[in-house]
């Protein structure tokens, strides 16, 4: 009897254990404003992760910052098992070398990389500008503005950098997410942005070179940066979601799985075939060493465009 009542409680504490997340309510911060990249990503990911979880989520955008507030509250959401970030590249990799944050690379639990894209330099397709060559000719005579989804993201960075390589003549005005920014770019308040190719599939824009080591399939007259003339500049806008410290290894481990099981999905791999968004997955060990190594590789871009010392 006793062999019995303990084999039941055991089966009762595993039942328990696997239904744990699907009781569970799910909070999925984005640290941006609503209708970017990262923005348009995330609430694509979201129906099928939740769905492999048996939760119901809320993508909640938590702007501010360069995406240092929305990211902020998931590393002091410590041992918090509901929380959750799908975060851009900069938050990670940029943001602590540019500044004192309350987290570092270090701060979270990696769950997985899921998409990646690399950055083209763009313009409004009403523009009259066709090349970068006339782009940098006519910066001569009017200094141009260029936008970014905020300072020390990586459009600004790619973009900083292009200017300090190059003869180009623009400033840089930061805005809270790629969205705004768009909206500023169809109203010419900037002529110039950096961002992805699910940017240039949701907005009219017309990529004049593309920030890659080689040119991208279906935009086969794009020069890379490179070709130009500059220094090869190859800046890539990645993706990727993270939990708190402190969270148990059997619900990271759950994250994890449905992670995977989302990016593997015919519903996501569909949407990041139209939208262009490449899937570049990493799990949670590989995530967690390239962030670290993208955290070094972007304090020295940083240090030679003199955005920090």
């Amino acid at each position: 009897m006793t062999s019995l009542r303990y084999s039941l409680a055991v089966l009762a504490l595993i039942g328990a254990t696997q239904s744990a997340v699907a009781a569970d309510n799910l909070d999925i911060i984005v640290p941006f404003a609503a209708g970017g990249a990262t923005d348009i990503v995330a609430r694509s990911f979201e129906p099928t992760f939740s769905q492999q979880l048996g939760v119901t989520s809320v993508v909640r955008n938590v702007a501010g910052a360069s995406a240092t507030v929305g990211t902020a509250e998931v590393a002091k959401s410590e041992g918090n098992p509901n929380i959750i970030g799908y975060e851009p590249a900069g938050a990670l990799t940029i943001q602590p070398s540019l500044k004192k944050l309350p987290y570092g690379p270090d701060s979270f639990t990696y769950i997985c990389r899921t998409v990646s894209n690399p950055m083209f330099l763009m313009v409004s397709k009403s523009s009259d500008i066709t090349s970068f060559k006339q782009l940098v000719k006519e910066s001569q005579d009017q200094l141009f503005l260029y936008g970014s989804s905020g300072p020390g993201t990586l459009p600004h960075l790619a973009m900083a950098a292009t200017v300090v390589n190059s003869d180009l003549k623009a400033e840089h005005i930061p805005y809270s997410g790629s969205g705004p920014a768009m909206n500023a770019l169809a109203g010419n308040e900037i002529q110039i942005m950096a961002d992805t190719e699910t940017i240039l599939e949701n907005y009219d824009l017309r990529p004049l070179a593309v920030f890659a080591d080689h040119r991208v399939e279906g935009y086969d007259d794009v020069p890379t940066i490179e070709e130009l003339g500059l220094p090869e500049l190859d800046f890539a806008v990645w993706q990727g979601v993270v939990a708190p410290k402190g969270i148990s290894d059997e619900r990271a481990q759950q994250y994890a799985d449905a992670c995977k099981a989302t990016v593997e999905s015919d519903k996501f791999k569909t949407f990041a075939d139209k939208a262009k968004a490449g899937i570049a997955y990493l799990g949670p060990d590989d995530f967690k060493a390239f962030v670290q190594k993208r955290f070094e590789a972007n304090k020295q871009v940083l240090k030679d465009a003199g955005l920090t010392q």
